[in-house]
């Protein structure tokens, strides 16, 4: 990953998933935060995918600071900053 583009916004440069269907994020600013993603998950159609800890397990940050999966799912930087913890 090219982490210096620079953006105006803050970016994810690690991410750990859990087994719960969370995620332990560490940011540009090496701040660290946790998502529970479950709810989402179990919500939103679109997301069928990540309803399988294998595949749940696959996700990685992209150039921009977010995160996604193999299949094209993906969470903004914003997204993540406003509902992690």
């Amino acid at each position: 990953m090219n982490f210096q583009i620079k953006t105006p916004w803050k970016k994810v440069i690690h991410v750990h998933p859990m087994d719960d269907f969370s995620l332990e994020l560490i940011w540009e600013d090496d701040t660290k935060s946790r998502i529970g993603l479950n709810e989402l998950i179990q919500k939103k159609q679109i997301l069928w995918r990540l309803r399988y800890p294998r595949y749940f397990k696959q996700v990685t940050v992209d150039e921009l600071g977010g995160i996604c999966w193999p299949e094209g799912e993906d969470l903004s930087p914003n997204f993540l900053l406003h509902h992690s913890g």
